[in-house]
């Protein structure tokens, strides 16, 4: 997907007033975990208002060290009850162990580290193959 490239500011309306800026350093904090500092971003922002857009590319990059950083945090305080093997999650949720793995990897599902392996979270399996049911079932009855 190709990124537009943006020469009025959608925000403050100024003309003329977007640049791409590289290189950036953003400080993300999250509820519940300490802050974490990102290198190597970059996107499109105001020389007016200073507000714009990551690209694609650093938002993924933001959500894939987020989900990194939870899960190293998060390792130390989840019990060993609320982890699921990356078999159970993928028949929860009826996807591959790939699949599993790819949205552990993009931070779409929540992990922990144990024994040196990502593990996913038992209640946000649940809570995905919940979601992944409604989504199937309204499908089936509308094409009925």
């Amino acid at each position: 997907m190709r990124e537009k490239k943006w020469i009025d500011c959608p925000v403050c309306g100024s003309k003329k007033s977007m640049r791409v800026r590289k290189n950036l350093r953003e400080r993300v904090h999250h509820p519940d975990y300490p802050p974490l500092d990102i290198d190597g971003l970059d996107g499109q922002f105001c020389d007016v208002c200073d507000d714009g857009f990551w690209s694609l590319k650093s938002e993924r990059k933001i959500e894939r060290l987020l989900a990194e950083h939870m899960a190293k945090h998060d390792s130390m305080r989840v019990v060993a009850a609320e982890i699921a093997s990356v078999q159970e999650a993928a028949d929860a949720m009826q996807i591959t162990v790939q699949g599993v793995h790819k949205m552990m990897g993009e931070g779409r599902l929540k992990f922990v580290y144990a024994a040196g392996r990502r593990l996913p979270i038992r209640e946000d399996v649940a809570a995905k193959a919940k979601k992944s049911d409604r989504l199937l079932g309204s499908t089936s009855k509308s094409g009925t």
